[in-house]
């Protein structure tokens, strides 16, 4: 599909999004299955061996959830370091289809290859930015929060309010601070695959692209977040009423309660596939949107379909200015 380059407000990057999705769903389903994937792995992979959760033995209640919390969170940072690495896949697929040009997943999984060190490099840049740095300081909140807690108990005051409502702040700034960083950084794949940007250079051009959009950005990632998760637990249900009552009535309660941990698996692993490009898809577009508003890319690329301004006609502009003429 070819459409033309023009600023848009969020119902039309919403739209166009929406039809970029359905021109090329399997190709898209595809990309976003490999992550999805490549995370059941690895987490199959830590039940089986090494645990862990339980590789340490923490005392009380706190420290207990304490590590549990930060073995979820390296969890998590590896899954997106992952997602990241495969989105510029997505974020080429989403662009050809926006300009004009000719991809498939095939050419996407060759053009993620021709820079993978790259991308990796550029995920866990992303991920340190986005997630470590609110992590930490979620942790360091929350450990003072306890800490403050134990500490006031001598004199009196009441540490079972004080402890939750500190934890609830701490909760929070982490929430805040890992929105306004996404925000920010939200950009940074797109212009590292369509820029040929490499390290901290996509993280300073996403910084300063997302400036004035961060707003329309937000509100896309929190509608695709709640769609995922209601989409989720509905699902899920609607599986556990279906398998139960099929159950009942085939006298097959036992193999279906064996049945319902693996179905769920494949339930979720569907869910994300499904949805997880169309993030990525918006992206691109509101990417796209930042510079036809801040750097008329728009008019560059009629410059460029007219032949003008390109840098074939500039080298030959100057290769004619410093040759001698004859006569």
């Amino acid at each position: 599909m070819t459409e033309s380059l023009r600023p848009m407000n969020l119902g039309g990057i919403l739209d166009r999004t929406l039809r970029i999705y359905r021109s090329r769903f399997p190709a898209f389903v595809g990309l976003a299955l490999i992550p999805v994937l490549a995370a059941e792995l690895i987490e199959f992979a830590d039940k089986t061996w090494p645990h862990l959760s339980s590789l340490a033995h923490p005392v009380g209640r706190f420290e207990n959830f304490l590590w549990n919390t930060v073995v979820s969170l390296c969890f998590y940072n590896v899954f997106c370091v992952i997602g990241d690495t495969i989105e510029p896949g997505i974020v080429k697929l989403a662009s050809s289809s926006t300009l004009g040009e000719d991809c498939s997943m095939i050419s996407s999984l060759r053009f993620i290859a021709l820079r993978w060190r790259s991308y990796v490099w550029i995920a866990v840049l992303k991920v340190c930015v986005v997630l470590v740095i609110p992590e930490l300081v979620y942790v360091a909140l929350l450990i003072g929060a306890v800490s403050l807690g134990e500490a006031v108990r001598p004199s009196g005051q009441q540490p079972q309010l004080v402890t939750p409502l500190l934890s609830l702040l701490a909760d929070g700034v982490g929430v805040g601070l890992f929105f306004w960083l996404g925000a920010c950084q939200s950009l940074s794949i797109p212009a590292a695959a369509l820029e040929n940007i490499t390290g901290l250079g996509s993280i300073r051009r996403s910084w300063s692209l997302s400036k004035g959009t961060r707003l329309r950005i937000w509100f896309v990632w929190i509608v695709l977040w709640a769609a995922t998760w209601v989409l989720a637990w509905v699902l899920e249900y609607l599986l556990s009423q279906l398998m139960l009552l099929a159950g009942n009535m085939l006298h097959l309660a036992d193999l279906m309660r064996s049945l319902y941990g693996p179905a769920v698996l494949i339930l979720v692993t569907g869910i994300y596939a499904v949805l997880g490009p169309i993030l990525p898809i918006a992206l691109t577009l509101f990417y796209y949107d930042q510079r036809i508003r801040n750097e008329g890319f728009d008019i560059e690329r009629m410059m460029e379909s007219a032949g003008l301004n390109t840098a074939e006609t500039l080298h030959a502009q100057a290769s004619e200015a410093t040759t001698p003429q004859a006569g």
